[in-house]
């Protein structure tokens, strides 16, 4: 009986054992398509033998635990490769969108509208007193302006964008660390007596999605929880515990980690991967990079062409002209950061002549007043630049002006019946104050049409010549504007780094020539962005190749193993009836 019992025995445990193997290999079935699911294998092993009679004899079989296939340091290669591959596909996405802003190829591009602009002033050396050819310069210089201002406020938008698609990223992240810490304290629960396969697989499913955020570490501790850290060490998962990002800075650009006090560490210059860091790198590194270029170039075109109108003159004098730039204090130093002007640092130590004309077009006293300009420390403020134009006894011919600073500004008005102009203009401070200028404004989202060309007689195309006189005929100063497009100047450009920050360069090239370079420029960095993200993708498949060979499910594989425990389960309840028959025999001895 001792005999039949044992056979029993097996019998049953072999029944439990295969019908174990069944239920993993239909979970693995199950599971074939499921995103992360690790191939799992019930572990079986022999039974320690027990004595029966002078013979040690088995005692059949035992399933001691079901393991998943998942080899952990590809899984963590993927992670990795895998935030990199994101990083670069969301920073694509991007640079395609700020090629398109800058994209050549239409008849309103950047390049044609400057070719225009400066044809414009061609046709006006051609024909300076004609209504026509001003007017289409007019028109054609609000264009110019319109164009460089969408430009910036796309720009602006762009920027916007990526910045809410960081708090929406940030967001993204709270909710998977919290869904790791949860998961952390199910797993640690469950494997104090069993196996937690499927929770880890959910978590790594979890992990690998954070990786594909920012960059982070991950960290198994004994008890089977996971420690996930990220930029500066901070702590994102710990045990069931976990710790947010959050969003700060004067305009929701930072993101900080908040501990579970009141201490916060700013991480946004140190998160170099997944989603997060490429909108960071977008953002604060390229899109910065071409707005301060394009900014660059605006306020160089503005300036180069208003210096050069500021030493013309129109079809007539001025009654009343207001500069456009204010400064921020009138008794700063005109020719330094303080004054406030955004061209102060083009001012320098020189001359300017100011011509008075009567009703009859003569020019009033024995000549022009010249104006001296200091732009050395403790020099020329505005308010002396207002005294010296008023001041009537040093400079008599100018008894018919007044000048006035209002809001910032200077403003110069003539007696009833005369009028002024200028000439000579060796300091700069003309255009630096915006007096007789063409444009206003020093940025690509300010850049405007003067004001006072409304009047298109103010277009600037002659100058005046030694004895006061000028003429509707005169071109010198439209040419002179015309061929500033072939003139190179030393234009900033910009380097951005989100750790060391921007650098203010310098190259030496025309307006035309700088924009050319930094279109090409986007070109580069949206090829290197696309190479980059295509090698990632390419490892990233390989590596999910590998991963799918170690961990994945094979239908071909679990079929065989179902059959195996299928024939397997069949043999162990033959044991059984064939137990049950020796048993019926030894009851019907008689």
């Amino acid at each position: 009986m001792a005999g039949l019992g044992l056979v029993l025995s097996i019998a049953r445990d072999a029944l439990a054992a295969q019908r174990y193997g069944i239920d993993v290999t239909s979970h693995n079935i199950a599971n074939v398509n499921t995103p992360g699911y690790s191939r799992q294998s019930p572990v079986q092993v022999t039974k320690e033998p027990a004595p029966c009679g002078k013979l040690l004899l088995g005692r059949g079989v035992d399933t001691t635990q079901v393991i998943r296939a998942c080899d952990q340091f590809v899984e963590n290669e993927l992670m990795q490769k895998k935030s990199g591959m994101t990083s670069y596909k969301e920073m694509e996405n991007y640079v395609q969108i700020l090629e398109q802003l800058f994209n050549e190829t239409s008849e309103t591009s950047t390049s044609s509208m400057l070719a225009d602009f400066w044809n414009l002033w061609q046709d006006i050396s051609n024909n300076p007193s004609g209504d026509s050819e001003r007017i289409a310069l007019y028109r054609k210089s609000e264009m110019l302006s319109e164009h460089f201002t969408r430009l910036s406020e796309d720009l602006t938008q762009l920027g916007n964008d990526l910045t809410s698609a960081i708090n929406a990223g940030i967001n993204e992240i709270n909710q998977i660390t919290d869904e790791i810490a949860q998961l952390n304290a199910q797993i640690t629960a469950t494997e104090a007596s069993s196996t937690a396969n499927d929770f880890r697989d959910k978590r790594n499913v979890l992990l690998s999605k954070l990786s594909q955020d920012l960059n982070i570490k991950a960290f198994e501790q004994s008890n089977g929880s996971l420690t996930i850290v990220t930029a500066r060490g901070c702590i994102l998962v710990n045990q069931n515990s976990s710790y947010h990002l959050e969003v700060s800075g004067d305009n929701g650009d930072r993101v900080v980690w908040h501990s579970s006090g009141d201490t916060t560490v700013d991480i946004t210059n140190y998160i170099t991967t997944g989603k997060l860091g490429g909108w960071l790198d977008m953002r604060d590194k390229i899109l910065t990079k071409y707005s301060l270029d394009l900014d660059a170039l605006v306020k160089e075109f503005i300036w180069a062409v208003n210096q050069q109108h500021a030493q013309g003159v129109g079809l007539e004098g001025f009654s009343t002209l207001e500069g456009t730039y204010a400064v921020s204090s009138t008794q700063e130093e005109l020719g330094t950061l303080d004054s406030g002007l955004p061209y102060y640092n083009k001012i320098k130590d020189g001359t300017f002549k100011i011509w008075v004309y009567d009703s009859s077009g003569n020019v009033v006293g024995e000549g022009p007043t010249t104006i001296f300009i200091d732009a050395n420390p403790g020099g020329t403020t505005l308010e002396d630049l207002r005294d010296t134009i008023n001041d009537k006894t040093t400079n008599p011919n100018l008894q018919n002006l007044t000048a006035t600073i209002a809001q910032g500004k200077l403003e110069i008005n003539a007696d009833a019946g005369f009028t002024f102009a200028f000439s000579d203009d060796t300091s700069n401070v003309l255009p630096a104050l915006g007096i007789n200028t063409f444009f206003q404004g020093s940025s690509a989202g300010s850049i405007a049409v003067n004001p006072m060309m409304d009047n298109k007689d103010f277009i600037a195309a002659a100058q005046i010549d030694t004895d006061g006189s000028f003429t509707s005929g005169d071109n010198t100063n439209a040419i002179a504007i015309a061929g500033l497009q072939h003139i190179s100047t030393d234009i900033p450009e910009w380097t951005c780094n989100r750790v060391n920050g921007n650098t203010e360069g310098s190259i030496t090239a025309t307006i035309e020539g700088y924009y050319r370079s930094m279109v090409g420029s986007i070109g580069i960095v949206s090829q290197n962005i696309s190479r980059a993200k295509d090698f990632n993708e390419a490892m990233v498949n390989r590596l999910s190749e590998i991963r799918d060979s170690v961990s994945g499910v094979s239908l071909d594989e679990e079929i065989a193993n179902l059959m195996k425990y299928q024939h397997a389960y069949s043999a162990a309840a033959k044991l059984i009836s064939i137990s049950d028959e020796m048993l019926n025999t030894l009851l019907n001895v008689k």
